[in-house]
């Protein structure tokens, strides 16, 4: 089977446009097949990272501060159903936080430990309340 994922033009993005570190959020992303073939069932993953400053740099040894792989209350919020070619999957959010003030990135890789992973980043400011 070969088949391609990828994010939604809109990648990786929280659910609110300013964060304080007294709250948590929502991180949101979807996947696409570009096909040929149907994608089965996969599991996605996100690791959030504290960095010096946006957009951070992964030579570095940067503190994690959730890892869905072994942070999230609910692991089947990760799962991803099977992905028909050429369509885009459902809207994914995990909730996450609150974490300290700073600068973080939000990295999801689809497909994780699969065939077929891509993975993409954004880099947030958390603000103090």
């Amino acid at each position: 089977m070969a088949h391609t994922l990828q994010f939604e033009a809109a990648g990786v993005n929280p659910d609110s446009a300013i964060i304080h570190d007294n709250e948590g959020f929502g991180v949101q992303w979807q996947a696409q097949n570009l096909g040929p073939d149907d994608a089965p069932a996969f599991v996605d993953r996100l690791v959030i990272t504290q960095v010096e400053s946006c957009p951070g740099d992964d030579s570095q040894d940067n503190p994690v501060h959730y890892d869905s792989a072994t942070d999230a209350d609910d692991p089947s919020a990760f799962e991803e159903p099977e992905l028909q070619a050429n369509t885009t999957g459902p809207l994914m959010v995990a909730q996450v936080g609150p974490f300290p003030a700073g600068s973080y990135r939000l990295t999801v890789t689809l497909d994780d430990g699969g065939e077929s992973p891509a993975t993409t980043f954004n880099c947030i400011e958390i603000v103090e309340s």
